[in-house]
């Protein structure tokens, strides 16, 4: 390592360090026996030691993570920010190569080699990192070239913030969108065939009235209108999702709702030996949504749960009441006194077998499904129902652990 870079390294490791620099202090202003060269250089050593507490306060207090690496892309410098983001102290960080933090050591190799050209800049990168626990966040990177005082270029300056929840948002936003698309096509569709399906149902009816003695042709048209309604059923199971029912919200108790449903499923559980419970976390405020579209959508979690069960399971149900703090405006005031809304937290959550990770985000979209007779409409029609209801539902899931899904649903009573 060259000196010129240790020296650089020793600048940054004070930019870290806890302790500050001590200068030199004057015991009095008209202290007489001070030359004027000695006094000029200690109002030097004051003001640097401002521009240092300055600059130190900013780099440490940025909200996204900052690091420095040299030109084989060793960090030289990490702020706090970035060792939280990484899950690692500042201290772990220094002297880690940056490509071992992508995920791809294909593109590690590929934004080396491209910010570590001179002039160069890099802006809006977008990349998986690891973090610590080998968990994967997706991170937004700007990378600049960093120059000494000499203007002699020896390392980058990285810039990079967590969009692992921009993402988890941006998904869900087009997902919304996808499904209203569909929805609108489904209504179309199913209008155009229910009509002849009424058609060819009522000549079936008819000829079968003609009581012919041909078995045969009178087991076919019995077939022919098992197989209309079944087509008529799938119809009906369209119209729900593509045009639910518009909700008629009130306040209703989640607990009732719960514990309605688990009646409905009450004998699945004891043929399959699967345990029930449910928990609650503090005081648990009514709901503000329409109680029979919500004991729709938790009857369709549970029958999944049991479902991916089979038998010896548990069938956990977790109450909780959260605040979500409105957004401020320019002014720096929320249109409601800066206060938030309560909504209340469903966590229902299986011992199954869990939902594997390339079709986690496929579940709520129409005919996705892993069960053989399954129509893939269920969650679908979940997500419609709750987002109707002003509400939000989400999904975590471990292959061969379980599966948890977590219903926000508004009180809409300020905190």
């Amino acid at each position: 390592m060259t000196s010129r870079l240790q020296k650089h390294k020793q600048i940054l490791s004070l930019l870290n360090s806890r302790k500050d620099i001590e200068f030199p202090t004057i015991q009095s202003e008209n202290d007489a026996s001070i030359q004027p060269t000695q006094r000029e250089l200690l109002s030097d050593n004051r003001l640097i030691h401002q521009v240092y507490q300055f600059h130190k306060s900013i780099i440490q207090n940025l909200n996204a993570g900052l690091i420095t690496i040299d030109l084989n892309g060793e960090i030289t410098f990490a702020n706090k920010s970035a060792a939280h983001l990484l899950g690692l102290e500042v201290s772990e960080l220094l002297g880690i190569n940056v490509k071992d933090f992508f995920q791809s050591s294909t593109e590690a190799e590929q934004f080396l080699n491209l910010c570590t050209q001179q002039g160069k800049k890099i802006d809006d990168w977008e990349s998986t990192f690891w973090h610590r626990t080998k968990k994967e966040i997706i991170v937004g990177i700007n990378a600049s070239y960093l120059e000494d005082a000499r203007n002699n270029y020896e390392g980058v300056v990285l810039l990079f913030r967590d969009l692992t929840e921009v993402y988890h948002l941006r998904s869900q936003v087009e997902r919304m969108e996808q499904l209203a698309l569909l929805g609108e096509l489904s209504a179309g569709i199913a209008h155009e065939i229910r009509n002849p399906l009424a058609g060819i149902k009522a000549a079936t009816q008819l000829l079968a009235e003609n009581k012919s003695n041909d078995d045969l042709q009178t087991q076919l048209m019995s077939r022919v209108i098992r197989e209309v309604d079944k087509a008529n059923m799938l119809l009906k199971e369209f119209f729900k999702f593509a045009r639910p029912t518009r909700p008629k919200p009130a306040f209703c108790s989640i607990r009732k709702i719960v514990d309605g449903v688990y009646l409905l499923v009450a004998s699945r559980l004891k043929t399959q030996n699967i345990q029930f419970s449910t928990q609650s976390r503090g005081i648990i405020p009514q709901v503000y949504a329409d109680e029979t579209q919500i004991e729709q959508v938790l009857l369709n979690l549970f029958i999944n749960a049991i479902d991916a069960m089979k038998s010896n399971g548990e069938l956990l149900v977790e109450l909780s009441a959260k605040t979500y703090q409105l957004p401020l405006d320019k002014s720096g005031s929320s249109a409601l006194s800066n206060r938030g809304f309560n909504y209340v937290l469903v966590k229902v959550s299986d011992t199954g077998s869990g939902i594997p990770a390339d079709a986690i985000d496929k579940i709520f979209n129409p005919f996705f499904t892993s069960k053989k007779d399954g129509l893939g409409l269920g969650l679908s029609i979940c997500s419609r129902l709750v987002a109707e209801n002003f509400g939000k539902i989400d999904v975590s899931s471990r292959e061969n652990t379980g599966t948890r899904f977590t219903l926000a649903l508004p009180t809409f009573v300020h905190a």
